[in-house]
C-alpha cells in the first residue's frame, strides 16, 4: 500500500506535449522576455544598484514600466535558475539547442554525445528543464499551466 501511495505523488506527464511545450517557449517568448526585461542575451543577470538616487523618468507611465520590467526580470531569473539546478550535460544541451539555436551536430559535438544517443538525451535534459523552470515559477508564485506568456507579451493598455 505504501508503495502504491509513494507512485501517485509523481504525476504522469504527456512527454511530447512537455517538449513541444518547452520548445514553444523558447522559440516565441523567452527572447521577447528577456529584451522586455531590459537584458541582453549576452548580459544576462540580476540588475546591479549603486543605492544613489536618481532623477525620475518623465514618462507618465514610468510606474508600470518598472513594474513590467520586474515582471519580466523574474521569469528570466526563474530560467537562469532552472539551468542552474539541472544537470550540467541537460543544461548545456538545453542551452545550446534551444536558446542560442545551434544545430544537433554542433551540440552533440560540444556535449560528446553520438547522434543515436544524441536526441534521447535531448528529450530527457527538455523535460528535466520544464520541471526545474515550473518549480521555480511556482516557487515565486507564478503558476502557469503550460509555459505560454501571452499576458506578459501581449497586454493591451487598457488592462492597466
Amino acid at each position: 500500500m505504501m508503495a502504491l501511495e509513494q507512485t501517485e505523488l509523481f504525476e504522469k506527464s504527456n512527454d511530447k506535449e512537455v517538449i513541444k511545450c518547452v520548445k514553444r517557449f523558447f522559440n516565441h517568448y523567452f527572447m521577447r522576455l528577456v529584451l522586455k526585461s531590459g537584458k541582453s542575451l549576452a548580459s544576462l543577470q540580476s540588475p546591479k544598484y549603486d543605492g544613489m538616487p536618481k532623477a525620475p523618468g518623465v514618462s507618465s507611465d514610468r510606474d508600470r514600466e518598472l513594474v513590467e520590467a520586474a515582471d519580466y526580470q523574474e521569469v528570466v531569473e526563474c530560467v537562469l535558475e532552472a539551468f542552474q539546478n539541472m544537470a550540467g550535460i541537460s543544461s548545456g544541451i538545453v542551452w545550446h539547442s534551444l536558446v542560442m539555436h545551434e544545430s544537433n551536430k554542433h551540440v552533440e559535438d560540444i556535449v560528446h554525445y553520438e547522434h543515436s544517443r544524441f536526441s534521447d538525451r535531448k528529450k530527457a535534459a527538455i523535460i528535466e528543464f520544464y520541471y526545474a523552470f515550473t518549480g521555480r515559477l511556482a516557487r515565486r508564485g507564478l503558476q502557469r499551466d503550460d509555459l505560454k506568456f501571452d499576458e506578459y507579451l501581449y497586454r493591451k493598455k487598457s488592462d492597466f
